[in-house]
């Protein structure tokens, strides 16, 4: 049987305005802290998919998204793991999240699978059932070396996972962390007005899970998620506070003026030129649904309410310096982000032992494949990308979405494979409106609108009027 383990708990120390019934401060150790960092590594569609069923609102439009991708069905995608990495995104830090304390998002370790006739392709794919080239499917698994793996990070005792340093830190009610100091104490109570101390009460909590979970949710709806996490069991009333991500300015860079990334047609409503949703091609949608694969900590914006704060202190005290967004190789496509980078595919070997009828299997980096050519036979082992059929190692890798199909985007980015006639039809029934009173605007979108929608994504529920209003505004009018 089993050993039984019990859910990992932390403590916190709550200093709490008695009056008001509200957070000022709280200590917590650095696993506590590492946990709270950790919320920024997650990919999107992983913080919608651990809310999913108790959000008391919506993230943005990228629950739209998550849904979009939900109720697709298969024969809208390239191949059936396409659906699966976007509905269950990965993200290089997985590894390093395995350390924490509470991993609120556990994931197994990436797995390889072979077909039948592996002796001879030499392909492999980290999805079960993916079709190689010789026509096989890939469902056997292969079975790793354990004497040459990929390089774990080892544990540091000075350092944390994310958090720099062993000392207790201090939150504030709207997530700003910092190490613990009598001059930071003295500072947020004056800045909260809390001079009488004698108002002030202490109160220790043993919380797990739940209560992790429910502060995640509430870093999207409120400035102060600490209060409502711990203090309240209700709705917060400070949403509206979060909701300034940014105007429907679009502010284009020079350098990128003429250079067009995705052509775009919105329908338009003549009397307040908004977009009630647009026609766009493959590449679009492959876009909007990378959106779902990248980090909290790349879509957010330091000045964006408290998720800002904690990204500040995430820069302050994080032993992680990276500045890019680096995204499994599997999520490249022909048109990205333009500061989105890709890992390189893991190099697998196939080689035999002394026993020739058991060939070993390692997953090696470059330093580690000179111990491999120490073996009498070493074979270079294809990973095949799981977003095409067969092998398609071109440069710009595949897309997630069939080619060639048309889809339609509502102004909250839902995305739904487009029928001409039905769609249009559809359209005028559930606004209620007269042919007449729309007309057809063409949009070039190009990688600054393409950021721009992303960041409004997360926080606004009219995404592409947040973003792309401006453009159609400023459009001249046709003369009839």
């Amino acid at each position: 049987m089993a050993e039984f383990s019990e859910e990992p708990k932390f403590t916190l120390r709550l200093i709490i305005d008695e009056e008001k019934n509200k957070v000022v401060l709280a200590e917590a150790n650095r696993d506590f802290v590492d946990v709270l960092f950790s919320f920024l590594k997650l990919p999107m569609g992983t913080i919608v998919r651990l809310l999913e069923g108790r959000q008391k609102s919506k993230i943005g439009c990228f629950s739209n998204l998550y849904k979009s991708v939900t109720d697709m069905g298969i024969e809208n995608f390239e191949t059936e793991a396409c659906k699966q990495i976007l509905l269950n995104p990965r993200s290089l830090k997985d590894v390093q999240c395995k350390r924490l304390k509470l991993n609120i998002n556990p994931t197994d370790d990436l797995k390889y699978f072979k077909c039948s006739r592996f002796s001879s392709c030499n392909l492999c794919s980290n999805f079960r059932g993916s079709e190689c080239v010789c026509g096989e499917l890939m469902d056997k698994e292969i079975e790793l070396s354990e004497n040459v793996q990929v390089k774990r990070s080892i544990r540091n005792d000075v350092d944390g996972v994310f958090a720099r340093g062993r000392s207790s830190f201090l939150i504030t009610d709207d997530l700003k962390v910092s190490v613990g100091s009598t001059g930071l104490v003295l500072t947020t109570l004056s800045r909260l007005g809390c001079y009488d101390v004698s108002k002030l009460g202490e109160r220790f909590l043993d919380i797990g899970l739940e209560e992790i979970l429910t502060l995640l949710e509430y870093m999207f709806s409120s400035n102060t998620p600490l209060t409502y996490t711990f203090l309240k069991n209700q709705s917060p009333h400070d949403v509206d506070d979060m909701h300034r991500l940014l105007s429907p300015c679009v502010e284009v860079k020079t350098e990128d003026a003429n250079f067009v990334e995705f052509t775009l047609e919105a329908i338009v409503r003549k009397q307040d030129m908004k977009i009630l949703d647009v026609e766009c091609g493959e590449d679009f949608v492959d876009l909007l649904f990378t959106f779902l694969a990248v980090s909290l900590e790349y879509v957010c914006d330091i000045n964006l309410g408290c998720i800002g704060n904690l990204l500040r202190s995430f820069k302050d005290l994080s032993v992680d310096t990276a500045s890019t967004c680096v995204l499994p190789y599997y999520y490249k496509c022909q048109k990205q982000l333009s500061d989105i980078t890709f890992e390189e595919p893991p190099c697998l070997y196939r080689y035999r032992n002394s026993n020739p009828r058991q060939p070993d299997y390692s997953l090696t980096t470059d330093d580690d494949r000179r111990l491999l050519y120490r073996k009498d036979r070493l074979v270079h082992v294809t990973l095949i990308d799981p977003k095409s059929r067969g092998i398609d190692q071109s440069e710009n890798g595949s897309g997630f979405v069939k080619r060639g199909t048309r889809f339609t985007v509502s102004d909250d980015l839902m995305v739904t494979p487009r029928s001409s006639l039905s769609t249009s039809i559809c359209l005028l029934k559930k606004l209620q409106i007269q042919a007449d009173d729309l007309e057809m605007q063409v949009i070039n979108i190009r990688k600054a609108e393409a950021m721009s929608l992303l960041r409004a994504s997360l926080m606004k529920s009219s995404a592409l009027n947040t973003s792309l209003w401006n453009m159609i505004a400023k459009m001249p009018k046709e003369e009839t």
